[in-house]
Parts: C-alpha cells; structure tokens; sequence
C-alpha cells in the first residue's frame, strides 16, 4: 500500500491567485479562527458533552490545518503542492524550475 492518507480525489481545481503562500497565511488564519470558535464554545454552552464533542472536533481541524500548513512551506521546492488533495500551482517567481503550466 504505498497510498497516503493524504492522497483525496481532486474535487475541484483552485484559481490561479491561491499559491501556496497565500495559502499558507490562509490556514494561519483558519487556525485563529478554530481558537476564537473554541474560547466562545466554553464560554457559552452548558452540556459538558456537547462541549467535550465541539472542541475535539476543532483540535482535529486545526491540526489537519497545521500539518498542511507545514507542508505548503516546503513544496515549492519539489513544485507539487497540495492543500487537503488540491493541486497549488507553484508561481514561477517562486521556484523558476516549475512548470506553470
């Protein structure tokens, strides 16, 4: 089984202004979003189990943000970047040996 977990059906093609460093900043952003969402979670519902349920939820999230995240830093370098199964184009003023096309 050489399939990775993280090899998903293409759903869709991104537009080409979505780089991987936009991306990146993009799920920087989804992440403080995650913590915004779980401060208000625990500050005003009551069910301890409807609470427990919601921020397990949020942390496998943003952990799935962060490991992307992690991995759009660095695909520049080998031009094939995905974002959760999507193919990112590598702008060229970023790594000049990609093939934009």
């Amino acid at each position: 089984m050489s399939e990775s977990l993280y090899d998903l059906p293409e759903i869709m093609t991104l537009p080409g202004w979505a780089d991987p460093e936009m991306l990146a900043k993009a799920s920087a952003l989804g992440l403080v979003v995650l913590l915004l969402a779980t401060f208000l979670i625990l500050r005003f519902l009551r069910k301890v189990v409807v609470k427990v349920v919601l921020v397990a939820g949020i942390v496998l999230l943003g952990l799935g943000l962060w490991d992307q995240r992690l991995e759009l830093r660095s695909c520049a370098d080998e031009c094939a970047c995905t974002l959760f199964g999507q193919t990112v184009q590598v702008p060229l003023d970023r790594n000049p040996r990609c093939d934009s096309g």
